[in-house]
């Protein structure tokens, strides 16, 4: 009995005298936001060339792609699925220079959108849309410069 305790007194002074471990994540500076689509090409084309994204890799034997958006590390998954229901209450907000020129840019090619274009005075411009699947997507920008006041 005595050797046992001998032990146990020998591991403890031993775990209490080595460095104790980090237990922080060690997040990457990239993020992937996975959405549901019913027709990959679709959804492709929809990112690529109305968003004007760019595709870093497709997987036709997956039925996915990545997306690379205007933000450096942030992604779209596209994951083609049966029967696909959107967001949702989650809203991928896709920030721009210029909300009013760019949402004309997008009704140019066909995008419509929900909804007038809501300003929050001295915050925020947003104008909701969604792409061909229903996933919300909204422009967000500077609220326009109202001329009057300058």
């Amino acid at each position: 009995m005595r050797i046992a305790g001998t032990v146990v007194v020998a591991l403890t002074w031993l775990a209490a005298s080595l460095p104790a471990q980090d237990t922080r994540i060690a997040y990457r500076p990239e993020l992937v936001i996975q959405v549901g689509v019913a027709n990959l090409d679709r959804a492709i084309e929809f990112y690529t060339k109305v968003l004007e994204f760019t595709i870093t890799e497709r997987r036709d034997d997956l039925k996915f792609a990545h997306i690379r958006t205007n933000v450096p590390g942030l992604e779209i998954g596209l994951n083609e699925i049966a029967d696909p229901k959107g967001t949702g209450s989650a809203v991928l907000n896709i920030s721009v220079a210029d909300v009013v020129a760019a949402r004309k840019a997008l009704e140019e090619r066909g995008v419509r959108f929900r909804g007038e274009t809501v300003i929050i005075p001295g915050k925020v411009a947003l104008a909701p849309f969604s792409d061909p699947d229903g996933n919300a997507l909204r422009l967000a920008g500077p609220p326009p410069v109202d001329k009057k006041r300058d």
